[in-house]
């Protein structure tokens, strides 16, 4: 029992451990179908078009917004450098028998009719989180990005297409959250300020819409 009188669970009960009594009552099959209903527009790209309900995650880069997202779905972020923080990754997570991961990448509505289509065409299914790095850097080089070590592959460092990710398995909460690259206050070496541009137009976007509840990550030295 916290505080306020919320009953809590054992945090030792795996990945129901996070969940408090409200929590629970969000895990009901309505809640679910709700949630599910909201997600399918999402997944075909209809988020820049309709305001879908959203927790939007933001913040300065190396703020540690990898170690928030892993505390809440306790999943295993990459931590390799410039890997997962350059696009927006739609993060869902949902009940079912057994564990998977699938991805996708909804492409940006600027792309050309043929590299929409090329983008649209990748989708995969794995099955250990162990996978996961060198699935995000696979569509990392399919967005075109560079890999951020001035050797090319890719002439981009940040991109508005979204990689989305669907995270299923008997303990995940249903919850989804949009991950956001990290705010850049002024170009260097490695960031133009057109990629400055680009990500607070890009954050704008998201936390602008009245729908979206935003989990602003700040570090304690600021």
């Amino acid at each position: 029992m916290s505080n306020d009188g919320t009953e809590t669970k054992d945090i030792n009960g795996g990945g129901e451990g996070l969940l408090t009594a409200s929590l629970d009552q969000l895990q009901s099959s309505d809640y679910r179908q709700v949630l599910d209903v909201v997600d399918n527009p999402r997944t075909c790209g209809l988020g820049t078009i309709l305001q879908l309900p959203q927790i939007v995650v933001c913040g300065d880069q190396s703020s540690g917004k990898s170690s928030v997202l892993e505390a809440i779905t306790e999943v295993p972020f990459p931590r390799k450098e410039n890997l997962c923080t350059r696009f927006a990754t739609e993060i869902a997570m949902r009940r079912d028998s057994k564990d998977s991961i699938k991805t996708k990448i909804i492409p940006d509505k600027t792309r050309t009719e043929k590299e929409i289509v090329k983008l649209e065409a990748f989708t995969k299914t794995i099955s250990d989180f162990d996978d996961l790095p060198d699935l995000i850097e696979e569509c990392t080089e399919l967005m075109g990005l560079n890999d951020g070590s001035g050797t090319g592959r890719g002439t981009k460092a940040f991109i508005r297409d979204v990689l989305s990710i669907e995270i299923a398995g008997p303990n995940r909460l249903q919850l989804t959250l949009v991950d956001l690259p990290g705010s850049i206050m002024s170009a260097n070496n490695e960031q133009t300020a057109e990629d400055v541009t680009l990500i607070h137009d890009l954050v704008n976007d998201y936390v602008s819409e009245s729908r979206t509840i935003i989990l602003a990550v700040v570090t304690a030295k600021n």
